[in-house]
């Protein structure tokens, strides 16, 4: 019966959920990637996506943040690490997996298969005005990672429209002018919501101060009210 094989299934959530037990993942979600060209998902029907929510924000002064820079290069060593682990023990479970950390960006800062799709489709969160994904809990102060698996998995729902609404903060405080201001669609192209060149370009500019070339922006991220309130909750607890 269906409540059979629904429970079949949830035992492999369950056991991912174990597995990755003592890594502080903040926020782990399964998708269903069948609707997607499979050459984009490489063949495999479900996938994991797996995030880590951060504790340093990204600096909104001219001065960028060496506290947010230290933590995001940490926090994304910390999930490639666990994208080759997990995908080690579910192999070791007899499936196949891939493991997105090997993942490199080609010459226009493009994935075959973003993080961010995978969260969608997992239902994690939707993706900004500034093509970041945003979640309900943490805003777009998330860093990413995921594995690709034929291990079935009780999935999530896509999230497939976006809650932004009206807000422009993200748009307005953009010290390359990088994000174009337009609500995300499903399949809308990253071109459709941010110039990726411009983006780098002021990350690399704001860098110079402290000779570094990625991850010292983030600007889009702390200026995002639903970051702030979660940055807020955090202050109270």
């Amino acid at each position: 019966s269906s409540g059979v094989m629904f429970h079949a299934l949830t035992d492999n959530n369950v056991w991912v959920e174990e597995v990755l037990k003592d890594r502080d993942i903040t926020l782990t979600g399964f998708a269903d990637l069948s609707e997607l060209d499979p050459e984009t998902r490489l063949g495999y029907q479900f996938g994991i996506c797996f995030a880590i929510a951060l504790r340093m924000f990204p600096s909104t002064t001219s001065e960028p943040s060496r506290e947010y820079y230290d933590e995001y290069k940490d926090v994304n060593a910390r999930l490639r690490e666990t994208s080759i682990f997990l995908a080690e023990k579910i192999k070791e479970r007899g499936y196949n997996a891939y493991s997105l950390a090997h993942v490199k960006s080609n010459e226009e800062y493009r994935t075959r298969l973003p993080f961010k799709t995978l969260a969608t489709r997992a239902g994690l969160g939707w993706i900004g005005k500034s093509a970041t994904l945003i979640t309900r809990e943490y805003g777009s102060a998330v860093r990413l990672n995921g594995v690709l698996t034929d291990m079935p998995l009780a999935v999530g729902t896509p999230v497939n429209e976006s809650y932004c609404g009206d807000c422009e903060e993200c748009v307005r405080h953009c010290p390359g002018h990088a994000i174009k201001g337009n609500t995300w669609r499903l399949n809308m192209d990253r071109e459709n919501l941010l110039d990726a060149f411009s983006c780098q370009k002021a990350i690399e500019d704001r860098g110079k101060v402290i000779n570094l070339t990625e991850g010292t922006c983030g600007i889009c991220i702390s200026v995002c009210p639903w970051t702030k309130r979660y940055i807020s909750r955090r202050g109270a607890s």
